[in-house]
């Protein structure tokens, strides 16, 4: 086990400024992962939680030791907060994300996106202008390992094909009644790309994340699966790249758990078998639910098919993503400048997922970008 030369867990952030937040909504993804890494960071100050039902955040706030409820007017008036995590469905998010760019905060907002792609560029377009931060809430993006593998892929050459992909169901006891639109995942009421938005995501980002987040030419949805309630739970798709290069993707909530990548380049091959929990394939699916460290290791393929595993320091993703985020709207606070491609990221993944969702919607023809 070779141990890639990486720092420390944790970031200089600790005696800078601290970046106050507000939650826009009571998501369980807020209780269960960023309320604890708040808690548990100096670079961060948590003042309180926002919803439409103002009793609700009160609630909320009680039950997670998680500062003050308040309405969202009330939390777009106050001059105390800084930033705001978008915890909110994708539906009427970007509504949400436009009146807190509108009210000078800067913007943590939960993935997958909904609406239009030129709905989103619109938004990052607004933040960027107004000086603000984007960043969306991709955890993998900020660990250890992922930085590590960024740095390896530089040496690796010309990226040629990547396959990824985020699969989970069986064993988890899901029923049919949520196979059925009974989840926010398996109805397009509230997330309009089911299956391919939630979970497609992972493999999406993690295919343009490969190549550098030049986009495709060309995507095609090679097979799609819906369920009783019109909505995607199962999809695979192929994207075109303009120097030749090719990726696959798939997604389902019917399939054995998955959570994976490899990257084939010139010079070797990168694989990673737990992307999203960072646990290895340990059967343990706590990860997803509740704060964890992980991520120590990725494969490192040479020409000829000999592997190495690398060890990376064992991070936790959401304080990471945190201490990231934090780091930059301290550094706007300071005279800085917002960092682009944070949007450029999330516009890119909302694309692909977009034309991927159009060719399935078509029956699978080829869509163009």
């Amino acid at each position: 086990l070779a141990m890639a030369g990486y720092g420390s867990a944790k970031t200089a952030m600790a005696s800078s400024g601290t970046v106050s937040f507000v939650i826009a909504g009571t998501a369980d993804i807020a209780k269960n992962k960023f309320i604890p890494a708040v808690k548990d960071l100096p670079c961060a100050q948590l003042v309180g939680v926002a919803s439409r039902d103002k009793k609700r955040a009160e609630t909320y706030c009680q039950e997670h030791e998680a500062g003050i409820g308040m309405t969202y007017d009330e939390l777009f008036a106050r001059k105390d907060v800084d930033a705001v995590y978008a915890a909110i469905s994708s539906g009427p998010r970007n509504a949400a994300i436009a009146q807190c760019i509108a009210a000078g905060k800067h913007v943590y907002s939960e993935k997958p996106f909904g609406g239009t792609v030129e709905e989103l560029k619109g938004l990052i377009e607004s933040c960027q202008a107004a000086g603000l931060q984007w960043m969306d809430g991709t955890m993998w993006y900020h660990s250890n390992r992922t930085l590590a593998m960024e740095a390896k892929l530089k040496e690796l050459g010309k990226v040629k094909r990547v396959s990824a992909a985020f699969s989970w169901g069986p064993g988890l006891g899901l029923d049919e009644a949520w196979i059925n639109g009974g989840n926010g995942r398996t109805d397009k009421t509230r997330e309009p790309h089911g299956m391919l938005g939630d979970s497609g995501h992972y493999p999406v980002s993690a295919i343009l994340w490969a190549f550098d987040w030049q986009l495709p030419i060309k995507v095609q949805a090679l097979h799609t699966k819906k369920n009783k309630v019109d909505t995607i739970i199962e999809c695979d798709a192929f994207l075109w790249f303009a120097d030749g290069a090719v990726a696959v993707m798939d997604t389902s909530c019917e399939r054995c758990h998955r959570s994976q990548f490899e990257v084939v380049c010139e010079k070797g091959v990168i694989k990673v078998d737990d992307l999203v929990g960072g646990q290895g394939r340990s059967g343990n699916f706590g990860a997803y639910e509740n704060p964890f460290v992980g991520s120590s290791s990725y494969i490192l393929g040479d020409e000829v098919g000999k592997d190495e595993v690398i060890g990376v320091e064992a991070c936790d993703h959401e304080k990471k993503l945190v201490e990231a985020f934090a780091t930059r709207v301290d550094a706007i606070k300071k005279g800085g400048s917002p960092d682009a491609q944070w949007g450029k990221r999330s516009l890119a993944t909302h694309t692909v997922l977009c034309a991927i969702f159009e060719s399935a919607e078509k029956g699978g023809v080829p869509i163009d970008l």
